[in-house]
């Protein structure tokens, strides 16, 4: 609603001439969406948590020269439509991790926690400048039986049917620099224990050659085609990385926990 100007006010206004100072416009800000090189963005993925209340966001790899970096995560529970935002304060020591809640507490204390997690999208800002902006944005998977992607272009069949706790994602960056050019985005599998990772990964690309990274280096890893797919058969150990996160569940404690991963595995045209 519009407020009045009262008429003392407009009286004094015409009598000092009507002065007023213009605010310049913010700059704008120009976003690119996608087009940083692969080995020159942050390595950024998400992990599963033990409680299943939980994200954690690992962040590594960051190039000195950004001024700012902010995460937006959405998630789909059900029908509905969740997420949230934060921002990295830099500069900071790396790998950066960040426990992200799926769901929400009030200021008592309370919690109430999302279920029937079905995929999600990661969108990460990296203010370069003033008026340049690279933008990040991924997708991601809750595993807890056999799943597909929107666009069907990749599908992961785990071997064990029940209890599990996993995110499929393709990854923004990766941890360590490789060369070649990709077909296809890095694919990582994570996990929140230290158990092999075994099932079916299926990828609709024309990939010739493959690597995976198994916590210090690339590999060769082989795979079938099968149509117009790759279909790697997965059985591996997962790497491990010791971190910290805080629990906004727990009022603000403080936890030590591993995080596990396969890959990610890089599709090499």
């Amino acid at each position: 609603m519009l407020k009045k100007i009262a008429p003392l006010l407009v009286f004094s206004l015409i009598l000092a001439g009507c002065t007023t100072s213009r605010v310049a416009p913010a700059p704008k800000v120009k976003q690119l969406i996608n087009e940083l090189p692969v080995n020159q963005r942050p390595f950024v993925g998400i992990f599963p948590h033990t409680s299943g209340r939980l994200l954690t966001l690992y962040i590594d790899k960051l190039e000195k020269d950004f001024k700012s970096v902010n995460i937006d995560l959405e998630y789909l529970s059900g029908n509905s439509l969740k997420g949230g935002r934060t921002a990295v304060n830099l500069p900071v020591a790396l790998p950066y991790t960040q426990g992200f809640l799926l769901g929400s507490c009030s200021t008592g204390g309370k919690c109430s926690f999302d279920t029937d997690l079905i995929n999600g999208t990661l969108k990460t800002k990296l203010g370069l400048t003033e008026t340049t902006m690279h933008v990040l944005k991924s997708d991601f998977l809750f595993v807890n039986k056999e799943v597909t992607s929107a666009d069907g272009k990749i599908s992961w069949k785990p071997a064990r049917s029940k209890n599990i706790s996993q995110i499929l994602a393709d990854t923004q960056g990766v941890p360590k620099a490789f060369t070649g050019e990709l077909s296809f985005s890095p694919i990582m599998i994570a996990a929140s224990s230290s158990d092999k990772i075994v099932g079916t990964l299926s990828l609709k690309t024309s990939a010739t050659t493959a690597k995976i990274y198994d916590g210090s280096d690339y590999k060769g890893i082989s795979f079938k085609k099968v149509g117009d797919s790759v279909v790697f058969d997965i059985n591996q150990t997962p790497w491990s990385k010791s971190v910290e996160i805080v629990r906004d569940d727990q009022k603000g404690a403080k936890e030590s926990l591993s995080v596990y991963a396969v890959g990610p595995i890089l599709l090499i045209k």
